[in-house]
């Protein structure tokens, strides 16, 4: 499978907080997330601890020591999901994930690289430490309240039973009456633990969970940084485009044009029959040097995106395809107009990928999807077909089409991907920010 992976993902900013979504939940959920989190800590808690003491001892055995990184890896990144959904459900908290950066590589050394990434960041640190601080603080408030009930009903007890019995003689150090105001103190201790530990929980949470300002900061000139190293190789690639189109296309039928018009010149006198012979060529070649041209303008600014939006400017894509021979479907959900910086990308993204379908994939049928979701104001791409595969994005920076792709979306600061097996079949993914 050739999977083509260009991680640039736009930096969400920190969620601002809501009154009603933000507001520190009370009652018996947190309690009760707090008494879970304890008993499922008792057990769990050696077993990362483990992974990671197995794969320090094991520094000398390289396969030992990868296993065991691989695996506490994986742990930490299972642990920080699920922080962040019980943080989420117990206190209606928003709390925004913090930046990850990706690798640009793909197959078995971009997974390594990954594993790389993730170790080296803090926020994967900040996640352990997290998980750790907050499920031992979870087991030592739980455990004091479970000794403070137990001596509440066991306390008076045993000190009746001891100052009843003549064999306890020298063990009256607790007299029944105060015994009972103690169990009544220790049981009045139990329950506030309970209902008042969790807000140590929530600020826990609000501590390290969040992505820090400088490491979102950092991410944010990353990815200035990528967008306009993207944008840079974007101008190049189209630059290089105009300039094989005019070279191969349009340059070609002007000199026959040329060529063309000359010759008939030279019959005016001697063969006027072939004289206006040669003009009705040369009228064929104008027409075609115009249709050159129209293409090529075309490719740098589509008339009818501009005027009548996306929706209209892919439908006309999607027809050219379905004329060539490959059945298209498009469905688009578009409820508003987009930036036109988006709306350029997400054609082209769509125009690049139908041609290279009618060009390589002998291809039965091809699926057009473009979606916008309004909950998160981002575009999401995608376009199939079910032709022999292998698609891939060369490398070089004289490279064009899925490669220029790749470099428009991380213009605009999105991510594009190819799914390509070599039996098929094809998805060519963007995701696009409309955030203006």
């Amino acid at each position: 499978m050739v999977a083509v992976t260009t991680p640039l993902a736009p930096v969400a900013e920190p969620a601002r907080a809501t009154p009603d979504r933000d507001r520190r939940r009370i009652g018996l959920v947190p309690s009760a997330s707090m008494v879970t989190g304890a008993a499922i800590g008792v057990v769990w808690f050696w077993i990362p601890l483990l992974v990671l003491v197995v794969g320090v001892s094991s520094i000398p055995s390289i396969i030992g020591f990868a296993v065991a990184t691989v695996v506490f890896v994986y742990l930490i990144r299972g642990v920080d999901r699920v922080e962040r959904l019980r943080s989420e459900a117990v206190f209606g908290f928003g709390i925004p994930v913090p930046p990850r950066r990706v690798t640009p590589f793909d197959g078995f050394k971009g997974w390594a690289h990954q594993l790389w990434l993730d170790v080296t960041s803090a926020w994967f640190w900040k996640a352990a430490a997290h998980h750790y601080l907050r499920m031992v603080y979870d087991i030592l408030a739980t455990g004091i309240a479970l000794a403070l009930v137990v001596f509440a009903f066991v306390g008076p007890a045993v000190a009746t039973a001891i100052n009843g019995s003549d064999d306890a003689a020298g063990l009256e150090f607790l007299s029944p009456p105060l015994a009972w105001l103690l169990a009544v103190v220790a049981l009045a201790a139990a329950v506030a633990i309970v209902a008042v530990a969790p807000a140590v929980d929530a600020s826990i949470d609000r501590w390290l969970l969040p992505p820090s300002p400088t490491a979102a900061l950092q991410h944010e000139v990353s990815a200035l940084a990528d967008a306009r190293q993207g944008a840079v190789s974007s101008a190049h690639t189209e630059r290089h485009r105009i300039e094989r189109d005019l070279h191969d296309g349009v340059q070609p039928r002007l000199v026959s044009l040329a060529m063309t018009i000359g010759l008939a010149q030279t019959k005016f006198d001697t063969d006027p029959d072939q004289a206006r012979s040669l003009i009705g060529e040369a009228q064929d070649e104008v027409r075609s040097a115009l249709v050159e041209l129209r293409n090529v303008v075309r490719g740098i600014a589509p008339t009818i995106l501009a005027d009548r939006g996306l929706d209209a400017a892919l439908s006309a894509v999607a027809q050219r395809t379905t004329t060539s021979g490959i059945p298209t479907t498009l469905n688009v959900h578009l409820p508003r107009r987009l930036p036109d910086e988006v709306e350029s990308v997400a054609y082209f993204v769509v125009a690049e990928a139908l041609t290279n379908v009618a060009k390589h994939a002998r291809a039965g049928q091809a699926v057009v999807t473009v979606r916008l979701d309004e909950s998160t104001d981002t575009l999401y791409v995608s376009v199939f077909d079910d032709g022999v595969g292998g698609a891939e994005a060369p490398a070089g920076e004289d490279a064009t089409g899925l490669r220029g792709l790749g470099d428009r979306v991380r213009a605009a600061r999105g991510t594009f991907a190819v799914s390509s097996p070599a039996t098929g079949p094809t998805v060519v993914t963007a995701v696009l920010p409309c955030a203006s």
